[in-house]
């Protein structure tokens, strides 16, 4: 079988002597690539590293903790004690969040959750951050809400909750809070309500 010019020049050993034919363009191109990536993903290596010492360095660990503790409590009650969900949930809030849940646990949410014999346990699932500007970031928080009641028991997977979040003499605590899980009936896992232009509804199991 004839061989053609380009295939005979590409299959033939060099002489001694004599240069080695050069690589196809195919194969230098497909070089240059593979250098390019792996440079690429050095540098990205590279960043990730530095932004995950900065997220160590800047104490976000402590909003994010922080953030998780209220979303947990927001979501957790029972009828046996609700006090104690007030009272946790207060101690984590500030500002005008604070005031309002403070008056819609008096004025109806604490005896609801008495009345329909409720308990509620929130798990945590992730907290997503913004960056820290002048004490203040948002959060926000996904959790599982296992709840039972009069109604039976229920649990509503994949609750988002949006915390603005502000540094109060060291400590982070929430200042309003937005149910983020539009359309699904949710709620706060059937608890709490709230969004930043009213004041807290409520709905228990």
């Amino acid at each position: 079988m004839a061989v053609s010019e380009p295939d005979l020049a590409a299959t033939t050993p060099a002489r001694e002597g004599q240069p080695a034919p050069p690589a196809p363009r195919g194969r230098r191109a497909a070089l240059v690539v593979a250098i390019g990536l792996a440079v690429a993903f050095a540098i990205a290596a590279s960043v990730l590293a530095v932004l995950l010492a900065q997220d160590d360095d800047g104490g976000r660990d402590a909003l994010r903790a922080a953030a998780g503790e209220f979303g947990e409590a927001l979501v957790t009650y029972d009828h046996a004690d609700p006090e104690a969900h007030r009272d946790a949930v207060l101690a984590r809030s500030t500002g005008s969040f604070r005031t309002e849940y403070d008056d819609a646990f008096d004025q109806g949410l604490g005896k609801l959750i008495t009345e329909l014999q409720a308990t509620s346990q929130g798990f945590v699932k992730d907290v997503y951050l913004t960056e820290v500007e002048e004490g203040q970031a948002l959060a926000i928080v996904v959790m599982d809400v296992e709840s039972d009641g009069s109604g039976g028991p229920r649990t509503v997977y994949d609750v988002y909750v949006r915390l603005t979040m502000i540094q109060v003499d060291g400590r982070w605590l929430v200042d309003d809070v937005t149910d983020l899980s539009f359309g699904s009936g949710a709620g706060l896992g059937d608890g709490v309500t709230t969004d930043t232009t009213a004041t807290p509804t409520t709905s228990v199991p």
